[in-house]
């Protein structure tokens, strides 16, 4: 029969949480727990209860001051769930020390539930994604990959920009000045043929030279400074460029070529039209594909451990759990062939479960001053670490459900430098500009002129140039 917790509840009322955490000081409470390991089982060598449930709860009753008693709980029979066993054997329990999902149904039911200990927030879990011969496509233009199109639009625009700079800023410097100039012998009209195939060698020049920023020799060397910076700073941009370029392409080369599972999230296993596993006697993953993906075909399993081998097998290409039984089927799993996928599907926690009747959620109240303690001094999560440590071979082999897409470089991570590279080169024309502007101005007010004797043009005497500082 349920104990009747309401004298103690109301001797109590009133008292701060440090207080209200002693509260069951000297007492002894009649628990129940049920065979799930590794969350509440019996050590086959020693016969005593253990698990993560256990020796949480056994932290908080050292804390408390208090003791208890376990009671196994049988298991849920074929076409029985879990609520069967709490609605009619827990009801004649202090409390269920073995975790329960914290539903509004079993609240309706007059349950009551401590802090969560668990996450058990749905997720999918299926095989990590395995090697492929892709499409010849996908091998063809690889090295597009990389870039997002107006990244390559840009880079396509400072090509011939560069080349449109050097033909400006210091012509001596490009190709482009000698073929742009017209050809005429004997003073003939030069032909459309000839004239579109000199703005094509141009054109081309242009696309050369800001291809190839410049050609390192003794003669093609800058003299002007703002030649200089100009190119100082298309260098720079080229080579963080091509290192953004580099690391990205070796990414799709390693990770693109690798076919990715058909279940990336629940949409990909409503559209793949295929089984999903889950367990039989957990009556709230039933309904949750009920109402969210009532297409997708459902294979019961009776326990944790048929899952990662049906998935295997093909009698499921995905497996619905609750999160924190995912961690732990991942921590065993040898063979580091399977996944979590997407992100949490809904929002549940497994507690510690009570009957309200005689004020049966009291003692609740009174491991959840403990339990509060123990959450913000991390000791919970430092407790559930031990139980989910990946096996060593495994780590850095569980795949990421990340869409490739989504590491492309795009223009928006790379428009600070266009940018900075756009106001340097403000800066040279500037530059170009006042310096030719000075140059015009000297040779209008100084330097005698000469007439030519054989035609009469007038001729500037030469005179050292300026200098370009």
């Amino acid at each position: 029969m349920l104990r009747d917790w309401c004298p103690t509840q109301d001797a109590f009322n009133g008292t701060t949480s440090g207080q209200l955490a002693s509260a069951l000081r000297g007492q002894k409470l009649n628990v129940a727990a049920l065979e799930y390991p590794p969350f509440s089982y019996k050590d086959p060598k020693t016969g005593e209860w253990t698990g993560f449930d256990i020796e949480l709860f056994r932290k908080v009753a050292t804390a408390g001051q208090f003791e208890f008693e376990i009671t196994q709980l049988r298991l849920p029979a074929e076409n029985e769930t879990y609520n069967t066993i709490l609605y009619n054997e827990g009801r004649e329990f202090d409390m269920m020390v073995s975790w329960f999902d914290e539903t509004a149904a079993r609240k309706r039911h007059f349950f009551s539930f401590s802090l969560d200990i668990i996450d058990m927030s749905f997720m999918l879990v299926t095989t990590n994604p395995k090697p492929t011969d892709p499409p010849f496509k996908d091998y063809f233009f690889m090295f597009l990959k990389p870039f997002e199109r107006d990244v390559w639009l840009v880079m396509l625009f400072g090509v011939l920009s560069t080349g449109i700079f050097l033909y400006i800023l210091e012509p001596r410097l490009s190709d482009a000045a000698e073929d742009l100039k017209p050809s005429t012998e004997d003073g003939a009209p030069e032909s459309l043929p000839a004239a579109l195939k000199r703005h094509a060698l141009g054109v081309m020049d242009l696309f050369y030279q800001g291809w190839l920023l410049f050609t390192i020799q003794e003669n093609y060397a800058p003299k002007r400074w703002w030649t200089k910076l100009y190119l100082m700073s298309w260098s720079g941009v080229i080579i963080v460029m091509v290192a953004m370029y580099t690391s990205q392409l070796t990414y799709f080369l390693i990770v693109e070529l690798t076919s990715k599972s058909a279940i990336n999230s629940l949409e990909d296993l409503i559209a793949s039209r295929k089984a999903v596993c889950t367990l039989t006697n957990e009556g709230d993953f039933t309904d949750f594909l009920r109402r969210n993906a009532p297409s997708v075909p459902v294979y019961g399993l009776n326990n944790l451990g048929e899952v990662f081998p049906a998935i295997r097998n093909g009698s499921c290409v995905a497996a619905l759990l609750g999160k924190a039984e995912i961690d732990v089927e991942l921590s065993i799993n040898a063979a580091c062939d399977m996944r979590a996928v997407g992100s949490h599907l809904n929002s549940m926690a497994g507690a510690y479960a009570a009957d309200m009747h005689n004020c049966g959620e009291f003692p609740l109240r009174v491991v959840d001053a403990t339990l509060q303690f123990m959450r913000e001094g991390e000791e919970i999560d430092n407790l559930w670490s031990d139980y989910i440590e990946l096996p060593s071979e495994c780590v850095g082999k569980l795949g990421s459900s990340t869409e490739s897409e989504s590491v492309r470089i795009q223009i928006k991570q790379v428009g600070g430098l266009f940018i900075l590279h756009l106001a340097i080169a403000s800066v040279c024309l500037c530059g170009f500009m006042l310096a030719h502007s000075s140059r015009s101005a000297t040779k209008s007010k100084g330097g005698a002129i000469v007439m030519n004797a054989s035609n009469g043009n007038a001729v500037y005497p030469l005179k050292k140039p300026d200098s370009e500082w």
